[in-house]
């Protein structure tokens, strides 16, 4: 199925509909429309670090609570032996030895 492709400039109005600069010579039918800015992007208010300090503030003031450094290293302790424990569980489970009385494993 062959297509035809016109490329002309327009205009997006306060309401959201697209203003073309000049009227396409297509037959009427269904078409796909492709819109793409032509103003420059937005430059930003704030930077990455002040964006996240910001973000943090009005996350506490909301309630949230962070985690402190003792409370996430207690869980990584805690995931760790855990998988440990399995590790062990499995090794028992095919016949082997204890890991902690064989170090080679």
């Amino acid at each position: 199925m062959a297509s035809t492709v016109l490329e002309t400039l327009g205009t997006v109005t306060p309401d959201g509909t697209l203003k073309l600069d000049e009227q396409l010579k297509l037959v009427p039918g269904r078409v796909k429309v492709r819109v793409e800015s032509m103003a420059p992007p937005a430059v930003p208010q704030e930077t990455l670090v002040e964006f996240v300090d910001r973000l943090r503030r009005e996350m506490e003031a909301a309630g949230h609570r962070f985690r402190t450094k003792e409370e996430i290293d207690a869980e990584i302790d805690e995931l760790r032996n855990e998988w440990e424990d399995r590790l062990q569980d499995l090794d028992r489970a095919r016949g082997g030895s204890d890991a902690k009385e064989n170090p080679e494993c």
